[in-house]
């Protein structure tokens, strides 16, 4: 099946979840193609990998752009991005579209519907939680509430062929809450690569080191953290946190740490590509995913949660819902209370004992080998597919 994904908030790359997904449906013998935005002058057509990437301008003249987006707020359709898919469809002989985060869906669902071809939405997490934690435009925070987000979501996931969902959790939520019938919901989980994978070597003698690595919105639970470490070194002197990342309000984490004394416990390395990320990892103690725990959270999971297992390093994790679940069941490290500084010190502390640091090591990548890998979650992508073709 000539598959075509799109991918309307940003470009390609980097994406590592349609990366993935790319390498597993082409293995599975699906040509994979890619329709997403030009935001930085890269070529109109360009293959990576398995994938066929075309990207469309993201600017258009000035009345049209606007009009554009004037009807994406209140419709939540996109004109030019609805002009874009159906030329795409029709250049390529798409067969099937798989649209990525909930607001293209509108405009996929009334290109399919107007031509024929079955839409697959691959809900990476529950948006209508997610949107009152992101900073928005004002325009967008008066006319897409998060009510009308909730009534939006319900009309996609109930108007597609097939619901991707990325945990046992966010599956329940989907069936259970929205109706979605359970055969048409599969799960595709955001797993690590284990090809890509280091194992994970702290050097001997070295600081305890914490580690984070992703974005610094504000559900992140960072400044958490931040605050957890004058608790840690209390009992570990030594310990340090390493932050990978960036996002808004980093300027007020950087004023918490200051506060704190903590300028220089704390190395922040800004955004670093993935390899020299995993580099930095498999040296550290411990990886962590201090998130708060909401709507949102307990319903996804994180890339960085399965890469840090995937190597063996040991985590700890707030008790959003799937990210205890899966520690627990796993043994691949420690669970603390979100949101809660002096918990997560404790649980941080537990992993500085080296048999318990190195059980939780062996735990996390045998689940990994054994249950959380691309070949296993990858049979689920694979099998969205079967039965699926166009109705023209």
């Amino acid at each position: 099946m000539r598959i075509g994904m799109l991918l309307m908030g940003g470009t390609y790359p980097p994406d590592i979840r349609v990366e993935k997904e790319a390498k597993i449906l082409s293995a599975a013998g699906h040509e994979v193609f890619l329709l997403t935005s030009d935001k930085d002058g890269r070529p109109t057509q360009e293959q990576i990998g398995p994938i066929a990437v075309r990207r469309y301008p993201a600017r258009a003249g000035f009345v049209a752009s606007k009009l554009s987006a004037l009807a994406t707020l209140t419709t939540w359709r996109s004109p030019l991005w609805e002009s874009a898919i159906a030329r795409y469809v029709h250049d390529e002989s798409i067969e099937a579209l798989h649209v990525h985060d909930l607001p293209a869906v509108a405009s996929a669902l009334a290109v399919g519907r107007r031509l024929g071809i079955p839409v697959a939405y691959d809900m990476h997490e529950n948006y209508p939680a997610a949107v009152g934690y992101w900073n928005r435009t004002t325009a967008a925070r008066l006319f897409q509430t998060p009510a009308r987000y909730r009534a939006y979501e319900r009309h996609a996931v109930n108007g597609v062929d097939r619901v991707v969902a990325v945990v046992d959790e966010s599956l329940e939520r989907i069936v259970g809450t929205l109706g979605v019938k359970p055969e048409n919901v599969f799960i595709f989980g955001n797993v690590d690569d284990v090809d890509e994978a280091l194992d994970w070597a702290p050097a001997p003698g070295a600081p305890f080191t914490v580690a984070y690595a992703g974005g610094f919105g504000p559900h992140r639970g960072i400044d958490t953290l931040i605050r957890a470490l004058p608790v840690l070194r209390e009992t570990v002197p030594d310990a340090r946190l390493l932050l990978m990342g960036a996002g808004n309000g980093e300027g007020e984490l950087h004023a918490l740490a200051e506060s704190l004394g903590l300028t220089d416990a704390i190395e922040w390395t800004g955004w670093i590509d993935g390899e020299s990320m995993r580099k930095r990892l498999v040296t550290v103690s411990v990886g962590t995913v201090p998130h708060l725990r909401n709507d949102h959270t307990d319903s996804t999971v994180p890339h960085k949660f399965f890469q840090y297992m995937a190597m063996g390093l040991p985590v700890m994790v707030c008790d959003c819902a799937p990210l205890a679940r899966i520690v627990r069941e796993t043994g691949a490290g420690t669970v603390a209370r979100a949101g809660d500084p002096v918990d997560i010190a404790r649980a941080l502390a537990e992993l500085v004992d080296e048999p318990t640091a190195h059980a939780a090591s062996v735990a996390g990548k045998r689940a990994v080998a054994e249950r959380y890998n691309l070949t296993t979650e990858g049979r689920n992508l694979a099998a969205m597919y079967e039965g699926l073709s166009p109705k023209r």
